[in-house]
């Protein structure tokens, strides 16, 4: 077993210029607690895991065309499917991904029939955000929450820890970006005896929370364990999940160097 548990999390992709898209979060934590929590001197540098928002069932949304007002939609309600319908381009899957991401995709639909599509999504109205908390746990599923949500509340929600949990190899699973997953292994053990607050992770809209009977090790274990959970979906926002299960890299992080996979 590594002793203690250093933060070490994807750095950010580049976004495309001309893209835009609504963040409407703010990061996890500052740089200042990103250095108290890696306590392993000999692990490489921790870039910041990216937060921005993600879109969920039941947002409503706006897709502007500045330059092709005809084509401005408002209100746009995300289903419960995860999905919006827009002219021309049909359904299109929303829940689950950032507004930069959906961006990405909508214009690259809509170059098909404009020559420049220029285009911006944006959140009119979040819907309640919800986490999902699973493993070993008492009342296993999702949760839902307004404003800020961290790991040890979102576990306080389900119910507690079950027999056999191991909450010292807890797993923050978060979609990265349609095609990257990451995981990071926090030490939440350590947080409920009070003696390492800053593990207490702030979670984002969709994030996993995955309290393990086994230690995961590697990122091949890390992939398995994705597969099982999205296999068994909860409700149908989970499709939101299941659209990354088809070509994604994966990222899990521990103590030491990251370790990756693509599948």
């Amino acid at each position: 077993m590594v002793a203690g548990c250093a933060l070490a999390a994807l750095a950010a992709a580049g976004c495309s210029s001309g893209i835009r898209g609504a963040d409407r979060s703010e990061g996890w934590y500052d740089r200042k607690s990103v250095a108290e929590f890696v306590t392993d001197t000999q692990a490489p540098p921790a870039p910041m895991l990216e937060s921005e928002y993600v879109i969920g069932v039941g947002d409503l949304l706006e897709v502007v065309f500045p330059y092709h007002t005809n084509l401005t939609e408002r209100d746009i309600v995300v289903r419960r499917d995860g999905k919006i319908s827009l002219p021309y381009v049909g359904d299109q899957l929303a829940a689950g991904i950032t507004p930069m991401d959906l961006d990405s995709m909508l214009t690259i639909q809509f170059s098909e029939i404009l020559r420049d599509p220029n285009l911006s999504v944006i959140v009119q109205r979040p819907a309640r955000q919800k986490v999902y908390v699973l493993g070993e746990v008492k009342s296993p599923g999702k949760v839902e929450f307004e404003d800020e949500l961290s790991m040890v509340q979102a576990v306080a929600s389900a119910g507690g820890y079950d027999r056999g949990a191991l909450p010292q190899h807890a797993v923050l699973i978060r979609r990265q970006s349609v095609s990257k997953i990451v995981g990071v292994e926090v030490d939440l053990k350590s947080v409920t005896a009070g003696a390492r607050m800053t593990n207490d992770l702030r979670l984002r809209n969709y994030d996993i929370v995955f309290i393990p009977q086994h230690p995961i090790f590697t990122a091949a274990e890390f992939m398995q364990a994705i597969n099982d959970i999205i296999s068994v979906p909860l409700d149908a926002v989970f499709k939101g999940w299941q659209i990354a299960n088809l070509s994604a890299s994966y990222e899990y992080f521990r103590a030491t160097s990251p370790v990756q996979t693509n599948r």
